[in-house]
């Protein structure tokens, strides 16, 4: 059993890896700026209200898992410095605040492109400050994360291409865009790797328990899905006929974002769902939205 403090713990990863945390019987604190709709209150010692842009005194514990960010590529085109505050400086401030040998960061795929968004720039430099004043550590590079344990309803909405066709298969939205059809690529669609939320938990829990620095792990299934891919399998899970335009490609969006051969996924990560799983989760959850 191990004491063990959650950044972003009302969050999509964050709700989801705690309940995996608490099954694993380990005291679990929260540390978020707001509540969101995901009930975490029984699965967590405390909850503490904070924002992690400020100083904050939090204690000692036997780890830390970091996942507070802002995480939206096009937003971050637009608004930088806020991304520099929150997933620079923020980083930095968790690790002055708390006492562990054990600091898990949740990074990003996006850190292999860093050229294409401040996003990507702001989780390479958050990995650059773990590495640098952490004294252990587990850094997870983490692709796009999708599906749902059946337990917390509130997912990040539409920040990547299975939610936004779960979206328009549900009828949420009118249609969706497919942005970039010439890519080169075997159909000309953007490339990507996904991990359904629950295996993402499951190697998060995997990491307080056995931690091991590494310059970091690849936390996705090691399989890359063109978008054309993605939006045929949400049909084919919902059964549902929806628009889709094509549009250009859009700024801070790599034609590729897939885990290096010669890597591999990581020892943590035990991928007990696919593509089909995650779409079929995201597709049942925003239908809650209606």
């Amino acid at each position: 059993m191990k004491k063990v403090l959650v950044t972003g713990g009302y969050g999509y990863v964050g709700s989801h890896t705690i309940e995996k945390l608490c099954q694993a019987g380990h005291i679990v604190d929260s540390f978020d700026s707001n509540h969101s709709k995901n009930d975490i209150s029984k699965y967590v010692r405390k909850n503490i209200i904070g924002n992690i842009r400020i100083d904050n005194c939090l204690g000692s514990y036997d780890a830390v898992v970091h996942l507070a960010a802002l995480l939206d590529v096009k937003e971050s085109v637009h608004i930088p410095w806020e991304y520099v505050k929150t997933n620079i400086i923020g980083t930095k401030n968790v690790l002055r605040a708390t006492s562990t040998d054990n600091f898990i960061f949740a990074s990003s795929c996006a850190a292999f492109t860093p050229e294409f968004s401040p996003y990507g720039q702001t989780k390479l430099m958050g990995e650059n400050i773990v590495r640098e004043h952490a004294s252990n550590y587990t850094i997870f590079r983490i692709f796009n994360v999708a599906g749902n344990n059946g337990i917390f309803d509130e997912i990040v909405r539409a920040r990547h291409l299975i939610q936004v066709a779960a979206e328009a298969a549900a009828g949420i939205i009118p249609h969706m865009h497919l942005y970039g059809t010439d890519y080169n690529t075997k159909d000309g669609t953007a490339m990507r790797d996904y991990i359904h939320v629950s295996d993402l938990a499951n190697a998060i829990a995997y990491a307080v328990e056995v931690p091991k620095n590494t310059p970091f792990e690849c936390a996705g299934t090691g399989i890359g899905y063109s978008c054309r891919e993605v939006i045929e399998m949400m049909k084919y899970v919902s059964g549902m006929e929806f628009d889709v335009i094509e549009a250009e490609e859009r700024k801070g969006d790599p034609p590729s974002s897939l885990i290096p051969k010669r890597m591999g996924n990581s020892d943590y990560v035990d991928n007990r769902y696919d593509l089909e799983d995650m779409c079929y989760d995201a597709y049942q959850t925003v239908r809650k939205y209606k």
